[in-house]
Parts: structure tokens; C-alpha cells; sequence
């Protein structure tokens, strides 16, 4: 054959003039234009889940007839969709036409909706309430402070910002002031209020916010009376840990004391009887400690101040 196999079914005839090779090249283009589909829509996600969407909105269904007539499938979906939309939307507004109450003269229609308030408060009873039966309880009226109760919370405040009261700011501040502190021993709500007497006057605390310990040390803070500051603090940590006081220890909170100030204060010490106690040494990291000779000697105070080389 001259042009390959031929398929079966297959005749044409061709002009005994013609080129062949042109002959061949447009049956070719005729079998191709003829295989050739037109091009497809464009599918859109967004389209067809539009479409869906108010499908499901509507209950509308559609079963493919239009496809199957060669009509636009996405436009017979919107009118079908369109026409039970609007059939619902009158339905659904011929009963609220009936029931809903004039809007009056010159007010908007978005501010006619019913308030909150008024739907719940023309909503019938809960059924089968498990708490109908029971009665409401009012919590009951806290009494009235007394005027000696308030003094003894302003004392426990300042407590519990680690302040001590001195008598001296309460009898300025509060009327009556000694009279309401005589009643707190006998008040069962004001049994945690405590004085302590220092050099320069009587301090009040409040047991339940702050230690005796701590009250101690606020009340020297509050003397201002640093010898003495000192001597009670050495003389305390020797008693009861035992140790020395390193001489930076009153660089520290709640003390808050300066070097030079810890230096006046030490070298002010050293020429009064009264703390003669009180002694200097120096640990074998070369750092300054005192010790009171009252409880302490100073070959064990040394040893308890020395840092072991051998520890980690």
C-alpha cells in the first residue's frame, strides 16, 4: 500500500493530480480536527461549593436532567435553588407578618428587636427544676467592726509589709488610741496584736504576720540605734545558731546599712563598756566577723567561721 495500512471501514478519494504528501497531511489535520473535544469549563472549587452549600440550605436536589439535555448544569442549579428559596422565604413570612406587632411611626426596624431581658422574662418556667423546691439563702450581714477591730487590721497591714507600729505614730494618728489598744487583750479578734518594747519606744505587730524573731529586728531598725542593732544581732546569732556575724551581714535586707556605715558604727562600739562583749576576728578567707564573748570563745568562734579547703 502506499500510505501504510489501511483502517478498516475507511475510503476516501483522492484527485489523481494532488501532491501526496499534501493529500496525507490534510487527512491527517482532518482526523485530528475530528478526535479534537472542545475545551472544558473551568471547574471552581469555590463555585461548587457555593453551590452545594445553598443546595443543602434549601433541600433542593438535582438529578442530572439538565446535563443530560446539554443545558448549563451550574445555571439550572441556581434557578432551581433560587425558586424553593423563595418559597420558603415567603412561607416563613406570612405567620411573622401576622404575629409581629406594629413598628411605631419613625422608629428603625433594626432597633425594633425584642431586648434580652424582655424575651427571658416572658419565657415560661424550666420543667422538672431540681432546685425549685429548695429556698433561697441571703449570705448573711458581716458585723460591724469595732473601732479597736480596724485599729488591729491597720496594725496586721503593716505587719504583713514587715513594718513594726510604733505607739508614738498611733497616738498621733488615731483618736483615742490607748483606749482602743487596753481593749485588744480582752477582744478574741484582736488576741494576734503583740508589743515589744525597744530604746526609743513600744512597738505593736501582729503574731500571725510576723515572727518575733523578725519583730526583734524590726524594732532595732526602728530604734535606729545601730550600736545596739548590732550588739543584739551578734549576741542573737551566737546564742541561738551558734556563730559570727560577718560584718557584711548588715549590708543585707532589712538592715541595709552602707560599708561606712558599718565601719562607724563598729568603731563607735570598741570604745563603750556596754558592749565589751562584742569582738573582731578574721576567717582564713581574710573576711571579718564578730562574735559576743558571752557565748562564744573565740578559738571555737574562729573554727566555725573558717571555710573547709576540702569542700566542694
Amino acid at each position: 500500500m502506499l500510505f501504510g495500512r489501511r483502517k478498516p471501514g475507511y475510503t476516501t478519494t483522492v484527485d489523481g493530480a494532488a501532491d501526496p504528501e499534501q493529500v496525507v497531511l490534510d487527512l491527517q489535520k482532518a482526523e485530528m480536527a475530528a478526535k479534537k473535544k472542545p475545551k472544558a469549563e473551568v471547574f471552581s472549587i469555590d463555585a461548587a461549593s457555593e453551590t452545594a452549600r445553598r443546595l443543602k440550605e434549601t433541600g433542593s436536589t438535582f438529578d442530572g436532567s439538565a446535563a443530560k439535555a446539554g443545558e448549563d448544569v451550574m445555571a439550572v442549579v441556581e434557578r432551581e435553588t433560587s425558586e424553593l428559596a423563595a418559597k420558603q422565604q415567603a412561607a416563613k413570612a406570612a405567620p411573622e407578618a401576622a404575629e409581629a406587632p406594629a413598628v411605631p411611626e419613625g422608629t428603625d426596624a433594626a432597633d425594633a428587636k425584642p431586648e434580652l431581658l424582655d424575651f427571658l422574662a416572658a419565657a415560661p418556667d424550666a420543667e422538672n427544676d431540681p432546685y425549685a423546691d429548695q429556698p433561697t439563702k441571703t449570705a448573711p450581714e458581716l458585723p460591724e467592726l469595732t473601732p479597736a477591730q480596724q485599729l488591729a487590721g491597720f496594725i496586721r497591714s503593716r505587719s504583713a509589709a514587715a513594718l513594726v507600729t510604733a505607739h508614738a505614730q498611733l497616738a498621733s494618728e488615731v483618736e483615742n488610741a490607748d483606749e482602743l489598744l487596753a481593749q485588744m487583750p480582752q477582744d478574741p479578734q484582736c488576741e494576734d496584736i503583740v508589743s515589744r518594747t525597744g530604746a526609743k519606744d513600744t512597738y505593736y505587730y501582729s503574731s500571725a504576720n510576723m515572727s518575733d524573731n523578725y519583730a526583734m529586728i524590726a524594732q532595732l531598725i526602728e530604734d535606729r540605734d545601730l550600736c545596739v542593732m548590732f550588739a543584739e544581732m551578734v549576741r542573737f546569732n551566737a546564742r541561738i545558731y551558734p556563730s559570727a556575724t560577718p560584718l557584711r551581714y548588715f549590708q543585707r535586707s532589712p538592715y541595709g546599712l552602707a560599708p561606712d556605715e558599718i565601719e562607724q558604727t563598729w568603731k563607735t562600739m570598741q570604745g563603750r563598756p556596754e558592749f565589751a562583749d562584742i569582738e573582731e576576728l578574721t576567717n582564713n578567707q581574710n573576711e571579718r566577723f564578730l562574735f559576743s564573748t558571752q557565748y562564744l570563745t573565740r578559738r571555737y568562734a574562729k573554727a566555725i567561721s573558717d571555710v573547709d579547703e576540702f569542700c566542694d
